[in-house]
């Protein structure tokens, strides 16, 4: 019964993502494009990578907590209030911070090996859709309250009941920035083991 209730929220989530899908295609592409240009033509002795910045998740700790505090840092401040919050007040916030976090991946990626970047490249790829994802929902809220028409093209709806039905929509979003979050987390804890 709850196996069934999970799979409907996963389904209704899919739904509302793929709705929005030229938003979430752009968001995907901005990102991961601005991660890809910095990688290649930020300055690498600024940026060199140096393996001794991972010991703030030291694998001293419980493997359990390090990878809890990862999904929660990523979760509550990298996604939710950088990105999604911030796109509340004025959607393009979200795509700035989004492409921020992009152009800072791409530059440590400038100076980290190739065996390195074999190990991080799973997180990378979870993480940065999970803050895609993340933006996707920040942008949708905040332009429900400015623009209806333009996220609910078929609809129309006064400003009020766009942004409560884009709050709604946002929970859904955010199942998916869950689980994404999360299979990152779960991804660079077991990197960190073999990095560190």
């Amino acid at each position: 019964m709850m196996t069934i209730k999970m799979l409907e929220l996963l389904k209704n989530s899919v739904v509302i993502v793929s709705k929005q899908r030229v938003l979430f295609v752009l968001l995907n592409w901005l990102f991961f494009g601005t991660m890809l240009f910095a990688s290649f033509f930020t300055q690498r002795q600024i940026m060199e990578f140096n393996s001794d910045s991972l010991d703030d998740f030291s694998m001293k700790d419980n493997v359990f907590l390090v990878m809890l505090k990862i999904f929660s840092f990523n979760l509550l401040v990298s996604a939710f209030v950088l990105v999604t919050l911030t796109g509340f007040l004025f959607f393009g916030i979200s795509v700035v911070f989004l492409l921020v976090r992009a152009w800072l991946w791409g530059a440590l990626l400038n100076g980290i090996s190739t065996a390195h970047l074999l190990i991080v490249f799973p997180t990378l790829v979870l993480e940065g859709e999970g803050y895609v994802l993340a933006a996707l929902a920040g942008v949708s809220v905040g332009l429900s309250w400015l623009k209806p028409q333009w996220v609910f093209k078929e609809e129309k709806l006064s400003r009020l009941d766009a942004f409560k039905r884009a709050l709604k929509e946002f929970g859904y979003i955010y199942v998916l920035v869950v689980i994404f979050l999360l299979a990152a987390a779960i991804v660079e804890t077991t990197a960190l083991t073999f990095i560190s």
